[in-house]
């Protein structure tokens, strides 16, 4: 699974207009093989900043995307922001559930 993580700055008097043509990006991402999620963020308080997240089964999706004629958008969307923003993908390795809350909240309980 690979998590792409956009965090970015809107621009100053189009915060609106970009926060729909990101909300729209990830609409149409959402549809691509591959990729299983996905969302727009703001904070309350804070609509200059937006947080933009795809989650991908697979890295050769992702790639396969970042090829395509659709991320070119997404690049062209990042270059409207007055702050550097950020762009990462987050290559999840492992995945642990209740089992690994048990055994942690168990071993926290044992005298030091």
């Amino acid at each position: 699974m690979v998590i792409t993580v956009l965090d970015m700055t809107l621009p100053a008097g189009q915060e609106g207009d970009t926060a729909r043509a990101l909300q729209a990006m990830c609409d149409t991402t959402r549809a691509c093989p591959g990729c299983v999620g996905g969302g727009v963020f703001q904070q309350v308080g804070r609509p200059a900043e937006i947080l933009y997240l795809e989650i991908w089964d697979e890295a050769g999706a992702l790639e396969a995307h970042i090829r395509s004629p659709e991320f070119e958008r997404l690049l062209a969307i990042l270059e409207t922001s007055p702050a550097p923003p950020s762009l990462t993908f987050r290559f999840v390795t492992e995945t642990r559930g209740l089992p690994w809350v048990e055994e942690l909240r168990l071993h926290s309980r044992e005298p030091a």
